[in-house]
């Protein structure tokens, strides 16, 4: 028993971990997408708000701004997509993080392209998509997060139903009553 609840304590112990971590990296990329989310998504809903942003933020500015975060993002919190991600694809069974892998890279490899190289790129079409790779990867940790906060939490209250549980039972034996275990 002493064994049992000693293993079990180094589970939960690294449950708690893995949840610690993905909070960090979820917050991490969250707030560094925000700002690209924002700067991006807001304006289209508001009438000539893309001209107002592109009058006050010059439209270079806005793609090293993309840049910079976006690449943070990718190949920081973003990087365990890859590590996990990649070797899944190439091993003919892709998951979950191969599809963000995939997701996120076109939208940063494109983005990258049109930033660098725009000229291969037919007029009209040299959009970047920094936001989008950077969304991807922080909405997929937030999410992780809150599943593996859910998950911890849902053992948790298991294992405290589990110790309500009665350790004795009154049974009548010939007319008496005997506690068993």
């Amino acid at each position: 028993k002493v064994l049992d609840s000693q293993s079990s304590a180094e589970a939960g112990n690294a449950k708690q971990l893995h949840e610690d971590e993905l909070k960090r990296a979820a917050l991490f990329a969250a707030v560094l997408a925000a700002p690209l989310l924002i700067l991006e998504m807001v304006p289209m809903l508001l009438p000539g708000g893309m001209a107002l942003r592109d009058q006050l933020i010059p439209h270079s500015a806005m793609i090293a701004l993309g840049f910079v975060l976006a690449t943070i993002i990718q190949f920081g919190p973003g990087l365990r997509f890859y590590r996990a991600g990649l070797p899944a694809l190439l091993g003919g069974s892709p998951d979950m993080n191969s599809l963000v892998m995939l997701g996120s890279t076109a939208a940063y490899g494109y983005s990258l392209v049109a930033t660098f190289i725009p000229q291969v790129l037919p007029p009209g079409t040299r959009n970047v998509y920094y936001e989008s790779s950077a969304t991807i990867i922080a909405i997929i940790l937030v999410g992780r997060w809150l599943e593996a906060r859910s998950k911890g939490r849902t053992g948790d209250a298991i294992r405290g139903l589990l110790n309500l549980q009665a350790k004795t039972a009154r049974v009548e034996r010939d007319g008496a009553f005997v506690e068993l275990p």
